[in-house]
């Protein structure tokens, strides 16, 4: 039997209020219907630091850009792993089609922490050359070697 219920958005004033809770220091700036919010992330100890924009427009994705530094790409790579656009700088942190995120979700609670484990796995990937965050896209012939390879210890 379907659940038949109606999910209610969150206003964006709710939406920048959990933002500021989680991280004081930011400022969100919104109106009734869109949401900007720049800040710097550090995914961990480790790692570097990166200026985001997140951009949310009621009844449209939420939508996550690194700012800055510019990403690296991996030797021999033309484009960043799992992303809209490499140029820009666009992430993809999770798949639209499948509905992981809907409108009645806190940005703060979802697309913030997902943000940072994109991040990571960007560093990763940087370090080995190995996209090791899922997601749906095109793994290159080679990739798939190095997967192999560091998932059996073989070459082939």
């Amino acid at each position: 039997m379907a659940n038949n219920f109606k999910l209610h958005s969150l206003n964006m004033a709710l939406q920048a209020g959990k933002i500021k809770s989680l991280f004081p220091a930011s400022a969100p700036s919104f109106n009734q219907n869109s949401l900007n919010w720049k800040y710097t992330l550090v995914p961990s100890p480790l790692s570097c630091s990166y200026e985001i924009k997140l951009s949310y427009v009621i009844g449209k994705h939420p939508n996550v850009y690194v700012v800055s530094p510019t990403l690296a790409l991996y030797p021999g790579e033309t484009k960043l792993k799992h992303v809209y656009d490499t140029k820009k700088q666009w992430l993809c942190i999770y798949y639209r089609k499948s509905r992981e995120w809907n409108s009645s979700m806190h940005v703060a609670d979802t697309v913030i922490p997902w943000t940072c484990e994109w991040l990571l796995h960007y560093e990763c990937w940087i370090a080995t050359g190995v996209w090791h965050g899922g997601g749906i896209h095109n793994v290159s012939e080679a990739e798939k070697q190095k997967q192999e390879t560091n998932e059996t210890g073989n070459t082939k």
